[in-house]
Formats: structure tokens, C-alpha cells, sequence
């Protein structure tokens, strides 16, 4: 009678261990709503068809409110760089009700004039997507571009969970588009573009930005 007692108590024991064991574990908590990271942007234009990289210049973080624009990015010479990269830093994983989109800018003169408009992307509340062409005043083989980004408190019924950023340039006054090229996505760290060029990366003379949110 002892051994049946001992042998049912075990049964019973294994049927729980398997409950127990049959939930699989969550790896991160999704927010309804607004961006789950702080981050930063880091902008760098490169000559020699890429090899001869400029100063990486970044945004503040996220955290900081709106309006963080970087300084000038240019190539060592501030003259006419053939190639540009993007970085997304990520600080950490912080829930947030702060929505945001991406602008960029590009000027001739290593960054002291002939300012062209600003470009924005869509908010990431409206989905994202791609930014309007960045030029300086001639639309020709401006010197220097900065990135920003922008806040506002969520609005939208949109909600996501991870983004990154793509970019790519254009030569003939934006006729001809070079390939897109993508940040890692955020929840894998972010890091870096590739480089973006025009088809024959030699002084492009425009750029855009993707904000992909998923």
C-alpha cells in the first residue's frame, strides 16, 4: 500500500513539473505606445569613394526633448564627399510616451551656407517612412548635411515595438538614386548603415532617410 502511495505522489509530482515548465518565458515587455528606446543618431560623409572617412557627428539622445540636431557632418576636406553612413546608438530600453520622426539637411560651403530646406520623415505614430530628398540651394554636390530628431507626446493609434533607419543618396539633381542601405533594427542593438553611394560614388548630390517601424 506504501509503494502505491509513493509511486501516485510521483506521477502527480512530474504532472506539475511539466505545468510549470510549459509557459514560455516573455523576453521583453512590448509598450502599447510611444518609442521603448533611448537613442541617438550618429551622421559621417566619406571621400574617395568611401575610404576616407569624416568626423562622425551625433544627435542628443532622445531623452533630451525635441529639436537635437547634430553639427555639420563633412569629409575631411568639407568639399564634395562621395559617400555618407549612418549610426543608430542605442542607450537602453526605456518605456516612453514619445513619439518622434526623423530630419535631415544639407548644405554647400563645409556647412556655412546655401542651406537647403529641411526633410522629414512621417512620424513613427503615422508608421514612418521615407523623408523627402535633402539638397543644398543648387541641388548639386552640397558639402555637409546634419540630422535631427524630433518629439511630440504619442498621438497616434499606431503602435510598434522595434524600428530602424535607412538611408541612400542621389546624383543628377535627384534623378538617379543610389541603393538604400539599413541600420540594424534597434531591439538587436542598432550599429551601423553601410555606405551609401550614388551608381558611380563620386559626389552625390542629395540624401534621404527611412524611419522602418515594425
Amino acid at each position: 500500500m506504501n509503494l502505491k502511495k509513493v509511486a501516485v505522489s510521483l506521477l502527480i509530482g512530474c504532472g506539475f513539473a511539466m505545468t510549470a515548465t510549459a509557459q514560455p518565458a516573455e523576453e521583453f515587455v512590448t509598450v502599447s505606445n510611444g518609442s521603448k528606446y533611448n537613442f541617438r543618431i550618429g551622421l559621417q560623409a566619406l571621400d574617395d569613394a568611401g575610404r576616407d572617412p569624416g568626423r562622425v557627428e551625433y544627435t542628443k539622445y532622445l531623452s533630451a526633448g525635441s529639436n537635437v540636431q547634430s553639427e555639420w557632418a563633412v569629409d575631411r576636406d568639407a568639399y564634395d564627399p562621395d559617400a555618407l553612413k549612418l549610426h543608430l546608438s542605442i542607450l537602453n530600453h526605456l518605456p516612453s510616451d514619445r513619439d518622434f520622426r526623423i530630419a535631415i539637411q544639407a548644405a554647400d560651403r563645409g556647412g556655412r551656407g546655401d542651406f537647403g530646406y529641411w526633410q522629414y520623415t512621417p512620424w513613427a505614430s503615422e508608421g514612418g517612412g521615407w523623408s523627402g530628398m535633402a539638397f543644398d540651394t543648387d541641388r548639386f554636390d552640397p558639402d555637409a548635411f546634419r540630422i535631427r530628431i524630433e518629439t511630440r507626446t504619442w498621438s497616434g493609434s499606431h503602435s510598434f515595438s522595434d524600428f530602424r533607419i535607412g538611408l541612400r543618396v542621389s546624383d543628377r539633381g535627384g534623378r538617379e538614386v543610389g541603393n538604400a542601405t539599413y541600420t540594424p533594427w534597434a531591439s538587436y542593438g542598432g550599429g551601423w548603415t553601410g555606405l551609401a553611394t550614388d551608381n558611380d560614388a563620386y559626389d552625390f548630390d542629395g540624401f534621404e532617410v527611412n524611419l522602418e517601424v515594425r
